[in-house]
């Protein structure tokens, strides 16, 4: 029993990795499941549905340059980082992923708390996946398709290439707002991102009693001592 127990930890813990490794910057059926719950984030706003098309297009793209960035070997690390960011913002509903991420703290939180957070999530994001670029060992990015709900919104299908690995299956969930799409999760070999953070931060909450200030301080202090790539 305990064999088993440590051999499900093991795979959890693999699948983790992958996602970390993987995550905002790299992200075949598609899903007929109900969407990650990141998506009721978005539920009570209007949006266009989605052209057929439209939302792999945007993969592609976001694929082809984070791949082609990550294989550049003579671009340095801050302006790897620069472009990554770049890339962050231009693609992710940045703001509502990190709203979702605080969960229930986040209707705590105060207007500094909640600008100050905003900020480090940003950073955290950025610097956490940017440490991990030196990672980067000639995987393929491949775009397998795409649906489109009842909603209008999209998930697309995707497929990372390993070299001497298996390949890890991406799926990107889409949808537009405000005249532009953005992705809203990514689902990696069946994690989602948003509901990982989410869990992660739920915790780190609960460390320090619920205290919201120091929670930030925590998370400052974790942005402050990543180490970028070189």
């Amino acid at each position: 029993m305990n064999f088993r127990r440590r051999e499900l930890d093991r795979q959890e813990l693999s699948r983790r990795n992958l996602l970390r490794r993987f995550g905002l910057g790299l992200a075949a059926v598609l899903l007929t499941a109900a969407p990650p719950l990141a998506a009721t984030t978005w539920a009570a706003s209007s949006g266009r549905t989605l052209e057929p098309g439209e939302a792999k297009g945007l993969i592609k793209a976001l694929g082809d340059a984070a791949f082609a960035m990550l294989s550049n070997k003579t671009t340095s690390g801050t302006e790897k980082t620069r472009q990554f960011r770049h890339l962050l913002n231009q693609s992710f509903a940045l703001k509502g992923i990190a709203r979702f991420a605080l969960g229930r703290y986040w209707r705590r939180a105060d207007f500094d708390q909640r600008r100050r957070y905003l900020k480090l999530f940003e950073d955290y994001i950025v610097n956490s996946y940017a440490a991990r670029f030196g990672n980067y060992a000639g995987e393929q990015f491949v775009v397998m398709g795409e649906s489109i709900d009842d909603r209008g919104w999209a998930v697309v299908a995707t497929r990372i290439q390993r070299p001497g690995g298996d390949p890890v299956e991406v799926f990107w969930h889409l949808r537009e707002r405000l005249g532009a799409v953005r992705v809203v999760d990514v689902v990696i070999e069946g994690i989602s991102l948003s509901l990982t953070q989410r869990s992660d931060f739920a915790a780190s909450v609960r460390t320090v009693g619920g205290d919201l200030d120091a929670f930030l301080d925590t998370l400052e202090a974790k942005v402050r001592n990543i180490n970028p790539a070189p």
